[in-house]
């Protein structure tokens, strides 16, 4: 008997992923795309502003650091050769990082009052999928721990990162305003 419930069903589409992807950005376009690039157009990018970063909490410190080491070590990672040593250690640096930045944002609230946001749902998913990513490394199941450490690295770094950068965020202010 088979447990997977979707085990009779054909894989997706990737271009639906794509359309998707695309129709909300167009939407996003639309809605606020003259505000948005007003501010763009008119944005400041420096280096980080250390005495806003300072001001800011310790959970907040910890995570920014985090996450912007981990986006720095994961593109490492995924640029050089898989299945040695470096890869390795480097991977473990990884995933801690990860599992940090992850875990401190469990600690900031404020985009809900004083209640998780949605976003925190990708930090639940985050710490979930980091130990399924090492148990397939250490079975050597070399497709499942690419996917998964892939897709956590796409999601959790670059897609919540870029979200991070969005006008009025603390990450803009760091690096923008």
């Amino acid at each position: 008997m088979d447990l997977n419930p979707l085990a009779g069903t054909q894989p997706g589409n990737r271009s639906a992923g794509w359309l998707l992807s695309g129709a909300a950005l167009v939407a996003t376009v639309l809605l606020f795309g003259r505000q948005m690039l007003r501010i763009v157009l008119h944005a400041t990018p420096h280096g980080l502003d250390v005495p806003l970063f300072l001001a800011q909490p310790t959970v907040i410190q910890i995570h920014v650091l985090a996450a912007v080491t981990s986006v720095a070590v994961g593109a490492v990672i995924l640029w050089a050769r898989k299945g040695r040593t470096f890869h390795r250690t480097m991977g473990w640096i990884w995933a801690s990082l990860m599992a940090a930045a992850a875990g401190s944002s469990l600690f900031i609230v404020g985009l809900n009052g004083d209640h998780w946001s949605p976003i925190h749902l990708l930090s639940g998913w985050t710490l979930a999928l980091l130990p399924v990513a090492v148990w397939a490394a250490r079975r050597h199941n070399v497709n499942l721990h690419k996917r998964t450490m892939t897709g956590v690295f796409w999601g959790a770094s670059i897609v919540a990162g870029a979200f991070a950068f969005l006008p009025g965020r603390l990450m803009w202010s760091l690096f923008m305003g």
